[in-house]
Protein backbone atom coordinates (compact mmCIF):
# COMPACT_ATOMS: atom_id res chain seq x y z
CA UNK A 1 0.00 0.00 0.00
CA UNK A 2 1.46 3.10 -0.62
CA UNK A 3 1.54 6.53 1.30
CA UNK A 4 -2.02 7.98 -0.50
CA UNK A 5 -3.59 4.97 0.82
CA UNK A 6 -2.16 4.31 4.01
CA UNK A 7 -3.18 8.19 4.77
CA UNK A 8 -6.58 7.06 3.38
CA UNK A 9 -7.34 4.36 5.27
CA UNK A 10 -6.47 6.29 8.04
CA UNK A 11 -8.12 8.99 7.56
CA UNK A 12 -10.91 7.03 6.77
CA UNK A 13 -10.65 4.97 10.45
CA UNK A 14 -10.21 8.31 12.10
CA UNK A 15 -13.36 9.81 10.57
CA UNK A 16 -15.29 6.84 11.44
CA UNK A 17 -14.54 6.91 14.88
CA UNK A 18 -15.31 10.69 14.87
CA UNK A 19 -17.78 12.26 12.24
CA UNK A 20 -20.78 10.03 14.21
CA UNK A 21 -20.69 12.59 16.98
CA UNK A 22 -19.98 15.64 15.11
CA UNK A 23 -23.03 15.37 12.75
CA UNK A 24 -25.55 14.27 15.17
CA UNK A 25 -24.07 17.54 17.31
CA UNK A 26 -24.71 19.69 14.00
CA UNK A 27 -28.16 18.21 13.84
CA UNK A 28 -29.02 19.11 17.56
CA UNK A 29 -27.34 22.66 16.79
CA UNK A 30 -29.81 24.60 15.50
CA UNK A 31 -32.45 26.22 17.00
CA UNK A 32 -35.76 25.15 15.85
CA UNK A 33 -35.31 21.66 14.76
CA UNK A 34 -34.44 22.44 11.21
CA UNK A 35 -31.45 20.74 9.92
CA UNK A 36 -28.79 22.77 8.29
CA UNK A 37 -27.43 21.59 4.57
CA UNK A 38 -24.26 20.05 4.12
CA UNK A 39 -24.32 23.09 1.18
CA UNK A 40 -25.14 25.61 4.29
CA UNK A 41 -22.67 24.67 6.70
CA UNK A 42 -19.89 24.61 3.79
CA UNK A 43 -21.23 28.20 3.15
CA UNK A 44 -20.33 29.14 6.76
CA UNK A 45 -16.61 27.34 6.47
CA UNK A 46 -16.33 29.78 3.76
CA UNK A 47 -17.28 33.20 5.43
CA UNK A 48 -15.25 31.95 8.84
CA UNK A 49 -12.26 33.49 7.60
CA UNK A 50 -14.35 36.86 8.47
CA UNK A 51 -14.24 38.64 5.56
CA UNK A 52 -17.36 40.13 4.53
CA UNK A 53 -17.34 39.29 0.11
CA UNK A 54 -19.95 40.11 -2.27
CA UNK A 55 -22.43 37.86 -3.20
CA UNK A 56 -20.73 36.74 -6.32
CA UNK A 57 -17.90 36.20 -4.67
CA UNK A 58 -19.76 33.88 -2.62
CA UNK A 59 -21.55 32.11 -5.36
CA UNK A 60 -17.89 31.25 -6.82
CA UNK A 61 -16.51 30.16 -3.90
CA UNK A 62 -19.61 27.70 -2.88
CA UNK A 63 -19.94 26.52 -6.51
CA UNK A 64 -23.25 27.72 -7.17
CA UNK A 65 -25.51 30.47 -9.24
CA UNK A 66 -25.63 33.76 -7.61
CA UNK A 67 -29.86 33.61 -7.53
CA UNK A 68 -28.92 30.03 -5.33
CA UNK A 69 -26.54 31.27 -3.24
CA UNK A 70 -28.89 34.57 -2.49
CA UNK A 71 -31.72 31.94 -1.28
CA UNK A 72 -29.31 30.36 0.06
CA UNK A 73 -27.57 33.44 2.22
CA UNK A 74 -31.77 34.38 2.65
CA UNK A 75 -31.98 31.25 4.89
CA UNK A 76 -29.10 31.54 6.63
CA UNK A 77 -29.63 35.36 8.02
CA UNK A 78 -33.19 34.04 9.07
CA UNK A 79 -31.25 31.41 10.99
CA UNK A 80 -28.80 34.48 12.61
CA UNK A 81 -25.87 32.34 11.12
CA UNK A 82 -24.81 35.06 8.63
CA UNK A 83 -25.50 39.35 7.74
CA UNK A 84 -25.42 40.85 4.97
CA UNK A 85 -23.70 44.50 5.46
CA UNK A 86 -23.45 47.65 2.79
CA UNK A 87 -20.30 48.19 1.04
CA UNK A 88 -18.35 50.79 2.55
CA UNK A 89 -17.72 52.55 -0.76
CA UNK A 90 -20.53 50.88 -2.96
CA UNK A 91 -24.31 51.20 -1.58
CA UNK A 92 -25.43 48.85 -4.55
CA UNK A 93 -23.65 46.30 -3.55
CA UNK A 94 -24.39 44.06 -0.05
CA UNK A 95 -21.54 41.88 1.87
CA UNK A 96 -22.08 38.88 3.52
CA UNK A 97 -20.26 38.05 6.49
CA UNK A 98 -20.44 35.19 8.82
CA UNK A 99 -22.65 36.25 12.07
CA UNK A 100 -21.37 35.61 15.75
CA UNK A 101 -23.81 32.93 16.38
CA UNK A 102 -22.27 31.40 12.63
CA UNK A 103 -19.10 31.93 14.36
CA UNK A 104 -20.30 30.23 17.79
CA UNK A 105 -21.85 27.21 16.15
CA UNK A 106 -18.59 26.43 13.89
CA UNK A 107 -16.92 26.52 17.34
CA UNK A 108 -18.90 24.63 18.67
CA UNK A 109 -18.78 21.98 16.00
CA UNK A 110 -14.75 22.05 16.32
CA UNK A 111 -14.86 21.38 20.00
CA UNK A 112 -17.43 18.28 19.40
CA UNK A 113 -14.22 17.07 16.80
CA UNK A 114 -11.60 17.98 19.12
CA UNK A 115 -13.29 15.85 21.84
CA UNK A 116 -13.55 13.20 19.83
CA UNK A 117 -10.18 13.22 18.20
CA UNK A 118 -9.26 13.49 21.76
CA UNK A 119 -11.05 10.53 22.68
CA UNK A 120 -8.91 8.85 20.09
CA UNK A 121 -5.76 10.27 21.04
CA UNK A 122 -5.84 8.66 24.87
CA UNK A 123 -5.75 5.11 23.20
CA UNK A 124 -2.04 6.36 22.53
CA UNK A 125 1.16 6.20 24.80
CA UNK A 126 1.99 9.56 26.01
CA UNK A 127 5.23 10.11 23.39
CA UNK A 128 2.96 8.85 20.70
CA UNK A 129 -0.08 11.82 22.24
CA UNK A 130 2.25 14.36 21.78
CA UNK A 131 3.68 13.92 18.33
CA UNK A 132 0.29 13.81 17.10
CA UNK A 133 -0.41 17.28 19.21
CA UNK A 134 3.21 18.01 17.56
CA UNK A 135 1.62 17.11 14.20
CA UNK A 136 -1.92 18.60 14.37
CA UNK A 137 -0.72 22.02 15.29
CA UNK A 138 1.46 22.12 11.97
CA UNK A 139 -0.79 21.30 9.92
CA UNK A 140 -2.91 24.28 11.43
CA UNK A 141 -0.14 26.37 10.64
CA UNK A 142 0.09 24.80 6.97
CA UNK A 143 -3.45 25.66 6.64
CA UNK A 144 -3.17 29.05 7.62
CA UNK A 145 -0.53 29.71 5.34
CA UNK A 146 -3.27 28.53 2.45
CA UNK A 147 -3.93 31.39 -0.26
CA UNK A 148 -8.10 31.86 -0.68
CA UNK A 149 -9.02 32.93 -3.98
Amino acid sequence: MDERERLATSFGDMRRAMIPAFLLDLLGAVDGGDELSMTQLATLYVLDSGEAVPLGTLAERVGRSVSATSRLVDALVRRGLVERQEHPTDRRVRLVAIAKDGGGLLRRLERTRADAQLEIMNRLDPADRALVGRAMALLGDAARQEKRP
